[in-house]
């Protein structure tokens, strides 16, 4: 049995304020995350207070498949469920300044090896640009064959990247890699190393949905 008194539980997670439509017609207003609209309606059923929701998919902290790239790419239910849980690597680059690379020889640097799930970010007072990953980088990582990628305050690919196809992230998830995106607060990590999750909906045709992202940081010396 896990004894969780052994771990610092993080919260590595966006909190979400939808808008809500009361039963009786009466709006409550929410909050936008990333201009991305969430909403919810009540209605009753079984006599119980319930909702339907309306938003997309990629809102908040959310895990990425390779479906959105690739009409025979796994969707976010038929990845592995050990694809999204596993040791991870702490890559802090705060010390990177606006426009700065992430390269290769930092993530080795890092301790980054085959099989982690690979947490990086830099300081969230940075200016724009922001630091980014470099394509050779990116290419280690998939060679390296990491298990996943999840980023704060540091972007995937050179500013100058076309989004879509040509974007890392394209790279990354076609070679299996999951992603979470949108992480909150990875600098509360202090040590090299932690068990981290983020375990999204058993929900099919779907190439994201957003997660409840935790790290578990042993509290031993």
């Amino acid at each position: 049995m896990i004894n969780l008194n052994k771990y610092r539980i993080i919260d590595l997670t966006h909190e979400l304020l939808p808008g809500e439509r009361k039963l009786d017609g009466h709006y409550r207003r929410g909050v936008h995350h990333h201009n991305r609209p969430i909403e919810v309606e009540e209605f009753i059923c079984s006599e119980a207070r319930m909702h339907f929701l309306h938003t997309e998919t990629h809102l908040g902290t959310h895990a990425e498949a390779p479906y959105k790239y690739s009409e025979t790419g796994a969707d976010i239910a038929s990845m592995p469920l050990s694809s999204y849980m596993g040791e991870a690597v702490a890559c802090n680059f705060a010390h990177k300044k606006a426009g700065e690379t992430v390269t290769s020889e930092d993530f080795r640097n890092a301790g980054v090896k085959t099989g982690d799930i690979v947490l990086a970010w830099c300081s969230r007072d940075t200016p724009a640009p922001k630091p980014y990953i470099t394509y050779e980088a990116i290419d280690w990582l998939i060679e390296t064959r990491i298990k996943m990628l999840g980023l704060e305050n540091l972007r995937y690919s050179p500013p100058e990247t076309p989004l879509g196809p040509g974007d890392a992230d394209c790279k990354l998830l076609l070679a299996g890699i999951t992603m979470v995106d949108d992480l909150k607060d990875l600098d509360r990590i202090k040590k090299p190393r932690v068990f981290f999750m983020a375990l999204p909906m058993k929900l099919r045709r779907v190439t994201a949905i957003s997660v409840r992202a935790v790290a578990l940081e042993d509290l031993d010396d």
